[in-house]
């Protein structure tokens, strides 16, 4: 049986960054002896690249236009009124819970970042629609970063919010505990635990608790919270189910750099595409779960970088094909990478981007599970493992094909251009890839719309920044998101190991 440490494991560790470096270094050795199998290919993925451009373009806009519904339905008022028991003949949850018996439980999970920031996220939490009395705060602080900052933040929060939750729940996560490595979820499992101790305690059924799991960062609109009851009130009954709401790193994009400001509305671009793939829509850092479900599949895992692909992938076997991902399109808006200098913040948009392309890791586990599993059919396990392979393997390689494959065959081989495909070669990848660019402009247009209002201490002059931005893509596509995929699945095959970094995160003015 396949486990870790095993040669199996170990060849599955190797499986992504050999097949991402053949494919980087295999079109240059072809373009010496058949160019024209390398121009051919090239078109082939241009007109595929042509093809996923449309598709986002058309997902982005009506991802969009729900996310602007959304944010303007009253859901509050329509948790008071009657919420549906039944639809088209299936009973749903609401027939059994009623939307005041839903608790929500945040669990904040916090390390060294500013106060000010985590006062400022808490206090979007306690702007909200939702019964303060039902709506539970969990400050995840740890031991690590040393008991006096843990003081400082309890002892702040609880002098300005202790009248706006109906429970403040202060945690420690004890450093160095057998069986974990330092990471976020080993927090929030520890967490986790505490707050089931007090819900057993108060006989409160975990089937009545919305848990979101946030970072530091995470603020929310007045809404969002309803939102999610809403949400799991109307799903069938006996449907396993987890919440996955879109990002927008927005609390201090007027402040970031233009390079990470790319990085940021990029992501959110991505995720928004992703909303309408559900074969490709994942949990992914910030979310919303029932605590029943978090419980059932042990917790979030203490052992592995990142925690939120792994969510998915051990719900997935627990509950085999049943499980369901509710996009929620209220957004949770979170910040931009920034730190104190501008090379800071860059090695920080790195290792950022390296540690979510680290989730390539996961290859061997889920072969493992997949293995032992006998209730989900093959074709559905194989589908999953090829979609987790190919979509690391596009991370690494799309950027860098389409800034330099097209050059590959003229490049090493000049004889090529004399041939009628290498003559008009350039011509046909030039016009394929401008025809892309429509995913491009529709992608600046809707992140202006998604701008928050523009802050005092910047002119109305600024909003071109926002325009010229979008010049650094091939910049921040190769040197830090394709990169830092290569990088990942390069020391993934070469047995290095990722060990957690905490971003560093720095208020910007009038945050």
């Amino acid at each position: 049986m396949l486990s870790k440490g095993t040669f199996g494991w170990r060849i599955l560790e190797i499986l992504p960054g050999a097949l991402t470096w053949t494919a980087l270094l295999l079109p240059i050795v072809l373009s010496f002896r058949t160019p024209s199998l390398v121009a051919i290919f090239v078109i082939t993925f241009d007109l595929y690249w042509l093809f996923r451009s449309i598709r986002m373009v058309v997902n982005t806009i009506r991802t969009y236009r729900s996310m602007r519904h959304d944010l303007r339905a009253p859901w509050h008022e329509m948790l008071a009124s009657k919420v549906p028991i039944e639809t088209r003949g299936i009973r749903l949850v609401s027939a059994d819970i009623k939307p005041e018996q839903i608790y929500h439980a945040i669990i904040l999970v916090h390390y060294k970042e500013p106060v000010e920031l985590i006062l400022n996220s808490i206090e979007s939490y306690a702007e909200s629609h939702t019964d303060k009395k039902r709506l539970w705060l969990i400050l995840a602080s740890e031991e690590r970063a040393g008991k006096d900052i843990a003081d400082k933040v309890i002892r702040q929060v609880r002098a300005k919010f202790g009248g706006s939750f109906g429970k403040i729940i202060h945690t420690i996560h004890p450093a160095n505990m057998a069986g974990e490595i330092k990471c976020k979820s080993a927090n929030a499992t520890w967490a986790a635990k505490k707050l089931k101790a007090e819900l057993d305690r108060k006989k409160i059924p975990l089937n009545h608790v919305l848990v979101h799991n946030f970072d530091s960062d995470t603020r929310v609109y007045v809404n969002y919270f309803d939102y999610v009851a809403y949400k799991y009130l109307t799903t069938p009954q006996n449907q396993p189910v987890s919440f996955q709401p879109v990002h927008t790193y927005t609390n201090n994009i007027w402040d970031v750099p233009a390079l990470m400001r790319v990085c940021a509305q990029s992501s959110t671009l991505v995720f928004m595409h992703n909303m309408l793939r559900p074969t490709r829509f994942h949990h992914f850092s910030s979310r919303s779960d029932v605590f029943q479900t978090i419980v059932d599949i042990g917790y979030w895992t203490v052992n592995a970088i990142p925690e939120d692909s792994r969510q998915y992938f051990d719900s997935y076997f627990y509950y085999g094909d049943k499980l369901r991902i509710v996009p929620l399109y209220i957004p949770l808006r979170m910040d931009a990478v920034l730190a104190e200098t501008y090379k800071g913040t860059f090695v920080n948009q790195y290792r950022q981007l390296h540690r979510w392309a680290w989730g390539i890791s996961d290859l061997p586990y889920v072969v493992s599970r997949a293995l032992r599993d006998k209730q989900i059919s093959w074709w559905n396990k194989l589908g999953k493992i090829l979609r987790l392979i190919e979509s690391h393997f596009s991370w690494a390689t799309s950027a860098l094909y389409i800034s330099f494959l097209g050059w590959v065959p003229i490049a090493f081989n000049t004889r090529f251009t004399q041939t009628v495909l290498g003559y008009n070669f350039p011509i046909f990848t030039r016009y394929i890839l401008s025809l892309a660019l429509v995913g491009l402009i529709s992608g600046v247009v809707i992140s202006y719309l998604l701008l928050p209002p523009r802050p005092k201490h910047r002119s109305s002059w600024y909003y071109l920044n926002f325009l010229w931005q979008w010049l650094l893509v091939p910049i921040a596509s190769i040197f830090l998101s394709s990169f830092a995929a290569i990088d990942a699945q390069t020391g993934l095959m070469l047995g290095r190991r990722l060990d957690y970094q905490v971003t560093e995160k720095a208020v910007a003015p009038g945050n």
